[in-house]
């Protein structure tokens, strides 16, 4: 490797193209992280030339380090332009340009002088290329981000460049708001009174720094230096990659240029570019890159669904913060073409994105959107395979049946307060036992066939094989034991009991019920309110359970299903802790959901345990229709 340190503007005064390769991820810097500290470093020694304006040359500001990038020189045919290869410091090199652009774009309208506007051109541009050509950038990015940033790099000013991305409620491209930044920060800075320097004076303490202050160490790939093992040593401490940017270095480096490009676009561009219609929480506006919680971990959804997708292939019980490794190893032993790879991938990722943002009401979408509020992804991997094989192999009402019983099987046990802490292990036994299954079936013939199982009567046979605690399918009798006595609601995951009301209220509709639809935001709401007072529901003598006095079995109570229904929240404040009847009318009023329509008719005027208990073993025939297992 050799290694050279340059200043800003002798790295981009060369005629190059720093090229981003497909396989490096899209921009991700930000404001708080990256963009105010390398504008603090920049107007710092900005701020050291200005004052040394006019004092002699011993007065010379100190230099600052900006960061190292590693290139790998490309061989160019005939009269094209030099090009490198940005094997790291992309993030550095894109945010860079950024600034640059801004700088070059705000220098007339603020008084620069004309030779430091044609200093800037020359750093943002290489010079005899067309507008529109790819050679006319000194950076190229990553596919997914070329669009946006020519569009940047063209605007011509702030003013343009916002209309260009308006502000919505899906919020501007990060590089757009990079560019931004910059142009805002530069205005304030040549329009300070600080010093009582001109315009072309504060420009020139910019020119200054960028020649003379502002350095990176520019590291150049030497042939016989493996561009995979230096890019994950440079990743592997600071602010690591995921493991997705990773696993797409690794598969798209070793593909050629132009064979790279079109499995790329066919088969993985669609995990940096698809969009979602309500950015994350964080602003993340791509689909595939927007975080989910699973258990304790936050992750993109990239990162889970490449996890499970390896866990299906692999059978193993893989730890994510091991993904790459564990994947390198897996495709290293692995004699499936790249294309083949892909499109496995891409297809899988199609069910995986039914699992993770569920739209449909098939039988599996409705399970994935009730695994949510379990928050057990462990089953994933099963589901895979499940929905790669379905029509092809195993009929559509097979595995429809399976649904069902995985879903009673984990239902079940929620509600009888079984812990999933060894779910990992036996969804993958099964998961196992599932493949094996369909293998042998998909290679006998018809007259063997008659004597094996089907694959749903093997997970069937599983599901009910264990009567150890942490694995067995509570029967009808545990089963309703646990509805009718164990609290549901809690608090901090309401989530859960709202799953269970809002299957019960789809239990109830029927085909002369109008269709209402329960994707949007609902409470769910305490009958016997939790905090209701004692004279508009008191205590009644009743046979109380062992352990418990009059206060601590209500307690219990209120948070049973028979104790609970679904508002919406403002009719949820309205209804709150009043009286049973004032209760009742507002939820009448308002309320057009199935699970509420028994109230209509409903004439009594309170509301306690004995009528709790008995709502619930009205619900629990319900219960039993959804969540059905084998005697």
């Amino acid at each position: 490797m050799k290694p050279e340190k340059l200043s800003v503007q002798e790295l981009f005064s060369r005629e190059r193209r720093f090229i981003i390769p497909l396989f490096q991820r899209a921009y991700v810097w930000n404001q708080e992280e990256q963009w105010e500290p390398l504008w603090e470093d920049i107007s710092r020694r900005a701020h050291a030339h200005l004052q040394r304006l006019g004092l002699p040359a011993e007065g010379k500001v100190r230099t600052h380090f900006l960061g190292a990038v590693v290139l790998n020189v490309a061989n160019v045919m005939g009269r094209g332009i030099s090009r490198s290869d940005v094997i790291d410091g992309q993030q550095r090199l894109t945010t860079l340009q950024l600034f640059l652009a801004a700088l070059r774009d705000m220098s007339g309208e603020l008084g620069a002088d004309a030779d430091d506007i044609r200093l800037f051109k020359r750093l943002t541009r290489n010079p005899d290329c067309e507008e529109g050509s790819e050679e006319l950038f000194k950076v190229w990015p990553t596919n997914s981000d070329r669009e946006v940033f020519s569009q940047v790099m063209s605007a011509g000013s702030p003013a343009a460049l916002e209309a260009r991305f308006p502000e919505n409620t899906g919020g501007r491209p990060r590089m757009v708001q990079a560019y931004l930044f910059f142009a805002r920060a530069i205005a304030e800075f040549i329009r300070s009174a600080e010093h009582a320097s001109s315009a072309p004076d504060r420009f020139l303490s910019l020119v200054s720094a960028l020649k003379e202050s502002l350095q990176l160490i520019v590291i150049e790939l030497e042939e016989g230096d493996d561009p995979q093992v230096i890019f994950e040593t440079l990743n592997a401490r600071g602010q690591p990659l995921l493991p997705s940017d990773l696993i797409r270095n690794y598969v798209f480096m070793r593909i050629g240029d132009a064979e790279g490009n079109r499995l790329y676009q066919t088969y993985w561009s669609h995990f940096d570019t698809e969009q979602v219609m309500v950015p994350g929480s964080d602003g993340e506006s791509r689909f595939w890159h927007v975080e989910e919680r699973q258990g304790r971990l936050v992750r993109p959804r990239i990162d889970l669904f490449i996890f499970h997708y390896l866990t299906m292939h692999t059978e193993d019980d893989i730890r994510i913060g091991h993904l790459f490794k564990e994947f390198r190893d897996w495709r290293d032993a692995n004699s499936t073409s790249n294309e083949d790879f892909l499109k496995d991938l891409k297809t899988a990722s199609h069910h995986f994105a039914r699992l993770i943002a569920p739209k449909g009401n098939s039988r599996l979408e409705v399970f994935a959107s009730r695994l949510r509020a379990l928050d057990t992804s462990t089953v994933h991997p099963l589901l895979l395979f499940l929905a790669s094989v379905e029509g092809q192999g195993i009929p559509v009402a097979e595995v429809d049946q399976i649904i069902v019983d995985l879903e009673s099987y984990m239902v079940r046990r929620f509600i009888c307060w079984q812990t999933p802490k060894n779910y990992n292990r036996f969804f993958l036994s099964l998961l196992t036992k599932v493949k094996q299954a369909y293998a042998a079936r998909a290679k006998a013939d018809d007259t063997a066939l008659a004597d094996l199982p089907t694959v749903a009567e093997v997970v069937r046979t599983e599901l009910l094989r264990s009567q150890e605690a942490s694995a067995f399918w509570p029967s009808d009798e545990r089963f309703r034991e646990g509805w009718l006595n164990n609290p549901v609601y809690v608090s901090s995951r309401a989530d859960r009991s709202a799953m269970i009301l809002r299957a019960l209220g789809d239990a109830m509709t029927t085909s002369r019920n109008e269709q209402l639809d329960l994707s949007g935001p609902v409470t769910v709401e305490h009958l016997l309110p939790q905090k209701g007072a004692i004279e508009d529901y008191p205590y009644l003598e009743i046979s109380l359970p062992q352990n418990h006095d009059e206060a601590s079995w209500r307690k219990v109570l209120v948070n049973t299903v028979g104790n609970l229904t679904l508002l919406t929240g403002a009719n949820n404040t309205a209804a709150s802790n009043h009286a049973f009847p004032v209760k009742r009318a507002k939820i009448v009023e308002h309320s057009d959901l199935r699970l509420n329509a028994w109230l209509r008719t409903d004439t009594r005027d309170s509301w306690n345990e004995t009528d709790i208990l008995a709502r619930g073993e009205e619900l629990f025939h319900f219960a039993l229709k959804i969540w059905p297992r084998p005697a």
